[in-house]
């Protein structure tokens, strides 16, 4: 009885997963777990951390020199040779390890906006799939439809033509409309089936199913391109430049030299003490001077490389906004005639046909006319969300 418990909760568990594997996510459910899961988005992260660890690292000394000194010539006021045991250690002069710690910080400031830079990329990427993945799946249930239509009405022509009551142009002619609109629909399942894997290599997990429901229109968030993600790594990459060009010019202060030692020999009472400061001044400073020119310049490279990109993002910036006037407009020309035109068409198919006054061939194409209607409303519609998403995700 036992083992028939535990075998249930198994059951249930496993039955359990499945089902929540299954449930239909919204979009910010989806993009959450794809925050959670996306590979690339942790190994970014994972670089802060690495850069942050070595932050501290500017604080590195040389290795610490312990040596024993043993010279016949030298003598101490025994006239014997001393055992000589000393300790020595160089140090760069303080500020460069602040100027070396300030540079490290920088390094961390650029992978931040690395990650920043990806999470903007994994973000354009689960909206953009996602919603290419509802397109697909709103076109496919539209030729769905048109379909179960047609192949109602090619084996209604059949069967008419077995009768004698209609000819045989007509049979072939439906049954030819059916296999295409079979076809269509096929692809459209294919559409659906390529959309699903799109958005299941970002977001990274076995599978995905997303809400059902209308294609809903999204809108544009109000950023100015002064606010684009881009810019920032730019930013970071100047002030990086700029902490190498202090620290090149720091290194030019003289290192500072440490050494104490104590000499002895059997003849001696006590320990002979000395020690020694001194500087390393550097006299040959031409190739430094070289390395904080190349800094500065490199500065300049990535001031005018950001002019150049903020030029560029205002172009993309216009551009995608006149193309997105254009879809705007035909989805308006939709929603204020063209949604009234097709919903009145299939009424009065619908009347007619039932009245007698047109036949099923004519039916079926005015219902089709309808769904040619909806259809480029749903191509028209996709073509503005994209844009918009690209717009709210812009990065060149």
């Amino acid at each position: 009885m036992k083992k028939k418990s535990i075998i249930t909760i198994i059951i249930l568990l496993l039955t359990f997963n499945i089902q929540a594997q299954n449930k239909p996510l919204t979009i910010h459910e989806t993009l959450e777990l794809a925050l959670e899961n996306n590979a690339s988005l942790k190994a970014e992260n994972l670089k802060i951390n690495q850069a942050n660890t070595l932050v501290r690292s500017a604080f590195t000394f040389d290795k610490t020199s312990i040596y024993y000194n043993y010279d016949e010539s030298n003598l101490a006021i025994n006239n014997k040779p001393l055992k000589v045991f000393g300790i020595s250690q160089n140090f760069k002069f303080p500020t460069v390890y602040f100027a070396e710690k300030k540079l490290n910080e920088s390094k961390v400031t650029i992978q931040e906006t690395n990650y920043n830079l990806q999470l903007q990329q994994i973000k354009k990427q689960v909206y953009a799939n996602y919603y290419q993945l509802s397109y697909a799946k709103n076109k496919a249930e539209n030729y769905k439809y048109l379909d179960s239509l047609y192949q109602d009405f090619a084996r209604k022509a059949e069967r008419r033509f077995e009768l004698g009551e209609t000819n045989y142009l007509e049979m072939i002619t439906a049954q030819s409309k059916q296999k295409q609109l079979e076809t269509f629909y096929k692809q459209a399942l294919q559409e659906v089936n390529l959309s699903k894997a799109h958005l299941t290599k970002v977001v990274q997990t076995d599978s995905i199913t997303i809400a059902n429901g209308l294609l809903e229109k999204l809108e544009i968030e109000n950023l100015s391109v002064n606010q684009n993600i881009g810019l920032s790594v730019f930013d970071a990459s100047i002030n990086y430049r700029k902490a190498e060009t202090k620290l090149e010019k720091q290194s030019l202060l003289p290192d500072i030299y440490a050494e104490y030692f104590q000499g002895t020999n059997a003849s001696l009472n006590g320990n002979i003490k000395g020690y020694q400061l001194g500087f390393k001044i550097p006299i040959l400073f031409g190739g430094q001077r070289s390395k904080i020119k190349a800094s500065k310049i490199a500065k300049e490279v990535i001031v005018e490389q950001k002019q150049d990109y903020k030029a560029q993002l205002n172009a993309e910036h216009q551009s995608l906004l006149a193309k997105l006037q254009q879809y705007e407009e035909a989805i308006t020309y939709y929603e204020t005639q063209g949604q009234t035109l097709s919903e009145e068409i299939i009424k009065t198919a619908n009347r007619t046909f039932k009245e007698g006054e047109i036949d099923f061939f004519q039916y079926i194409q005015s219902l089709e006319t309808a769904k040619d209607i909806q259809l480029n409303y749903l191509e028209q519609l996709n073509q503005y969300n994209q844009t918009v998403i690209t717009i709210n995700y812009l990065i060149l």
